[in-house]
């Protein structure tokens, strides 16, 4: 996998299931410097976990920095039909 250029934006939204962000994050995280970053997620009853702290270790891990972090949005599996108002804000 290749990611495009990234220098043109400033905002990354970055969507992910728990388990398949590491690699990723320690793969391409030094792309994501100078950047805010705004996680979001859906999860089945477990939460988000460590994986925002996760996410800011991995990236910097990589060579990103310079980074800031939104809250990430995290949204219960079961329920994403009821989401839309929390997506949107």
């Amino acid at each position: 996998m290749q990611l495009p250029d990234l220098s043109q934006y400033d905002t990354i939204y970055l969507g992910y299931q728990t388990w398949a962000m590491n690699a990723f994050l320690l793969e391409y995280g030094g792309e994501f410097s100078n950047k805010e970053i705004a996680p979001f997620l859906s999860e089945g009853g477990y939460g988000s976990g460590d994986s925002t702290e996760l996410i800011r270790e991995f990236i910097a891990r990589d060579g990103g920095k310079n980074n800031t972090y939104t809250s990430a949005l995290v949204v219960d599996g079961n329920r994403v039909d009821e989401s839309d108002v929390e997506v949107k804000r």
